[in-house]
């Protein structure tokens, strides 16, 4: 009768012991393809772009620029950094702001600091994002390592 209180009582010890230690419930985690921001824009870049899109990444990467694409109803907003010397040079678009009478894409840059080991290429940092064409103009602002982007 003692073995089987104890061995009772070693089982609800290990259910508790167990029960504990499961996972915790985390929020899901968004698909890579989402962003959010700050003023609700949601932004979804498809897996495949568009060719038209693509070849327009292509021939703008090697200039330092924000610029727009309008595609069927799509606002396509590209800032690239250009071409850089070495790798550890990137650019961010961390914000999208639709206002009354503009939308405001804030970007990110960074460069790699004086004794970071960086890929010793030519590498052309840039990102995108889209969102639907609100037809209105659009300003970027930078932050970090630069100061302005020029428009294109």
């Amino acid at each position: 009768m003692f073995k089987q209180k104890w061995l009772l009582l070693l089982l609800a010890l290990l259910f508790l012991v167990t029960a504990g230690c499961g996972q915790e419930q985390l929020p899901a985690e968004p698909d890579n393809d989402q962003e959010s921001n700050d003023e609700g824009v949601e932004v979804i870049l498809p897996d495949q772009l568009p060719a038209e899109v693509e070849e327009w990444i292509e021939d703008s990467r090697q200039e330092f620029a924000g610029q727009t694409y309008e595609l069927e109803g799509v606002l396509y907003l590209l800032v690239t950094y250009g071409e850089r010397p070495t790798g550890g040079y990137d650019v961010e678009i961390t914000d999208i702001a639709v206002q009354d009478d503009k939308v405001v894409v804030t970007a990110d840059f960074t460069e790699p600091a004086e004794d970071e080991m960086v890929t010793q290429a030519l590498t052309y940092p840039y990102d995108l994002a889209m969102i639907e064409d609100p037809d209105l103009p659009v300003e970027f602002v930078a932050t970090g390592a630069e100061t302005e982007i020029p428009a294109r």
